[in-house]
């Protein structure tokens, strides 16, 4: 246990944008990222702004070999798998992940090679859901289990759950990258992706890798996450107008004695830790 470890390579993905410079050269000019919800409608929500990444896909961040895989990807996944790619670039090293089709080798052997990340609740979209909660009520429009189980199930996507697993961020992180070497999954709220640090840094230090992927993601930019919290009162009431974005981010003052509640987010920071 006496492998010092150090921190190589830092990577993120914000509503400031990709990498953390983005991330810092927002926080330091004190820009918002929170404005009005794009991603459904959130006309029905008392809160109805978040800091989402906006003109954000994994597809831009993986191997062309692999964009196929990002259909089954939560938002919770593309964010730590581009978050991973941002670490390595910072890191200066070389994976299969970022060789592509160019001939080399990679920094590390992959069985050198861990991935400890932490995952928060991932929701399930609106959209996969609807057909097989449609086909699922009885004679009385209530929901029905029986049918549930008789015929909704069959509505839903095929692979479906693969999307929604929390080991998943880590999966495809280490696909990529082909990291063979100790894996593992961290869900303990917020405090998940700092659990993960030290989880990575004892795998190095007891010589089980020379190199870990660690942090976490996750989006609550949700209608069933939103929702879950809005029955919680943690929520403030802001609406939102588009166009107005500019001044609704100011309601939102979290170590204000009058704050009337939050608003919600999605970010990834993954880290690079290496012996």
């Amino acid at each position: 246990m006496s492998r010092r470890v150090v921190i190589s390579g830092v990577g993120t993905v914000t509503g400031f944008g990709y990498g953390a410079e983005a991330l810092w050269d927002g926080l330091v000019a004190g820009r918002s990222c929170l404005r009005r919800i794009t991603r459904f409608d959130p006309s029905g929500l008392r809160c109805q702004i978040a800091g989402e990444a906006r003109d954000f896909s994994a597809r831009d961040h993986v191997p062309k070999s692999y964009r196929k895989a990002v259909k089954v990807m939560a938002r919770d996944i593309e964010l730590a798998v581009a978050a991973a790619k941002a670490a390595v670039e910072s890191a200066g090293i070389v994976t299969k992940g970022t060789l592509a089709d160019e001939a080399g080798a990679p920094t590390y052997a992959p069985a050198r090679v861990g991935c400890q990340i932490g995952a928060g609740l991932i929701a399930a979209e609106l959209p996969e859901l609807t057909m097989a909660l449609a086909t699922s009520t009885d004679e009385d429009g209530k929901f029905s289990y029986a049918r549930w189980g008789k015929e909704g199930m069959d509505n839903l996507t095929p692979l479906w759950l693969l999307k929604y697993l929390p080991n998943m961020l880590a999966c495809h992180v280490t696909i990529i990258h082909e990291a063979c070497g100790p894996s593992n999954t961290i869900t303990c709220g917020e405090a998940s992706g700092t659990l993960s640090i030290g989880e990575s840094m004892r795998v190095i230090q007891r010589d089980d890798a020379d190199l870990c992927f660690s942090g976490g993601a996750e989006s609550k930019i949700n209608a069933m996450g939103m929702l879950r919290l809005e029955y919680a009162g943690r929520l403030g009431p802001v609406s939102a107008e588009p166009g107005r974005d500019e001044e609704v981010w100011r309601t939102v003052r979290p170590f204000d004695r009058e704050a009337r509640g939050g608003a919600v987010g999605e970010g990834a920071g993954i880290v690079l830790l290496e012996a």
